[in-house]
């Protein structure tokens, strides 16, 4: 027998791995000790609780978003002509050649039962997938990057628990759903794309890449996980011995779990995610799906691109969508695996859509007029909702904003949804699809209504 000798490389891992493990320990975030020890954020920060809900038909979300703002809106199905005398004959789509083809034209295929038209790489999906594939056409109203954390608040119109103030989506999804998905945080995770807030906390993005360091199968490494654990445990159960209310201890009961079970989360999580190698969209969604399957968060944040901010040309608008239908194939393959498919709904919301007719350089401008939300689930009906027109009512199309929606048969025909009032609609009826009731969604929703039509 001998000691190996750790080498330089070997010895700057284990130091940053144990540098983690001690910020965690200290000053770390509170989302990242509640995914390590499996007790919930708000017991680390104190807070009152109320009684588990019975778990119901809540789904969890996994939400895209960006502040590019991505040209996903030019080449999705509603933006194609269906005849001559159609105005979108004018919307400007990549001309076929120099290896791409199915863009300029598009190609038909089926999502479910619906007959759309649609650049190829959608149709490459596959048709379990497309047969609950939604893309709702709206307005974000606005056509500037910074003003993401307005639109991701829906300019104001989501509010908090009590109906009042303001909140971002993904809190506001998280706030619904986690108690009757019955997960250990209340909170969303983030593993990628543009930031977000919680009540007022930022909530740090969890790159894949330190997660799965954190989670390697390395015996000290989860031991030190499981003490912290205990460490939480036993100093929040003496809190809540002199403070706490008997409902409050029976809660942290719920989740004063022996070593072992702490351990096995770590070691479970640790083996889901052993084909991340990056932080790219790819291993956000593997993250996304892991995070779910443990039920460790209701909802979870990331960044898949489309196109990005493409003033100057549309050839990110090809590649990444390419690499897009790749995220979203793995996505499903993972959710499927998990057997999560039916208990999961997507959404991607970015700051604002893009121009469909180009710019003078060959691409496309900022466009806050229309926005195309993609949107998967079993309880989401497949096809196009709502449409879009020429912002000039006659003469020769310059550029095209969303319509009006008719809540109940989902088009643009007879709207009762004014444009005005698309996002918030598609923001209730996403609620509605992860399982909210009328009345939380009138109240966490200010404005719109549900378009029945596109759901399930």
């Amino acid at each position: 027998m001998y000691d190996k000798k750790i080498t330089a490389f070997e010895q700057q891992y284990l130091t940053r791995r144990h540098a983690l493990i001690k910020s965690i320990l200290g000053v770390g975030s509170v989302q990242l000790r509640s995914l390590i020890t499996g007790v919930p954020a708000a017991l680390l920060l104190g807070n009152s609780h109320r009684a588990l809900a019975d778990e119901g038909d809540f789904k969890y979300t996994i939400f895209s978003h960006l502040s590019d703002g991505d040209p996903l809106n030019a080449n999705a199905p509603g933006t194609y002509a269906e005849n001559n005398a159609d105005p979108r004959n004018y919307v400007q789509h990549r001309s076929d050649g120099g290896g791409v083809t199915g863009y300029e034209n598009g190609v038909d295929f089926n999502l479910g039962a619906a007959r759309v038209k649609a650049a190829e790489p959608w149709s490459t999906l596959p048709e379990d997938l497309r047969s609950r594939l939604g893309f709702w056409h709206h307005g974000t109203y606005t056509n500037a990057h910074s003003d993401h954390r307005h639109v991701i608040r829906f300019h104001g119109a989501i509010k908090d628990q009590n109906g009042a103030g303001s909140a971002q989506l993904a809190e506001a999804m998280a706030d619904e759903t986690h108690q009757g998905l019955n997960t250990i945080l209340k909170e969303p995770l983030s593993v990628g794309g543009s930031s977000i807030t919680y009540r007022g906390r930022a909530i740090p993005v969890l790159r894949p890449s330190a997660i799965k360091e954190l989670f390697a199968s390395s015996a000290s490494n989860l031991d030190e996980m499981v003490a912290l654990r205990d460490h939480f445990i036993d100093s929040t159960y003496k809190k809540m011995k002199r403070e706490g209310t008997p409902a409050q201890l029976k809660f942290l009961d719920r989740y004063a779990l022996s070593r072992v079970d702490a351990q096995e989360i770590a070691t479970n999580l640790g083996s889901l995610i052993t084909d991340i190698e990056e932080d790219n969209p790819s291993d956000q969604v593997k993250m996304a799906v892991a995070l779910l399957q443990l039920g460790i968060a209701p909802t979870v944040t990331l960044g898949i691109r489309f196109g990005g901010d493409n003033h100057g040309s549309i050839d990110n608008e090809v590649e990444q969508t390419g690499y897009a239908m790749k995220d979203l194939t793995i996505m499903w393959d993972k959710l499927k695996a998990a057997n999560l498919q039916d208990k999961v709904v997507f959404a991607s919301l970015n700051v604002f859509g893009r121009t469909l007719r180009y710019n003078t350089n060959g691409g496309r401008n900022h466009n806050g007029m229309h926005h195309t939300m993609l949107v998967a689930g079993s309880s989401i009906k497949p096809g196009v909702v709502g449409g879009i027109e020429p912002t000039k009512p006659t003469g020769t199309p310059v550029e095209f904003k969303a319509t009006g929606i008719n809540s109940n048969n989902r088009t643009s025909n007879n709207p009762d949804i004014a444009y005005r009032d698309t996002l918030v609609s598609a923001g209730k009826t996403l609620a509605k699809a992860a399982g909210l009731s009328n009345e939380r969604i009138n109240i966490r929703f200010n404005g719109g209504k549900i378009i029945t039509g596109a759901l399930s």
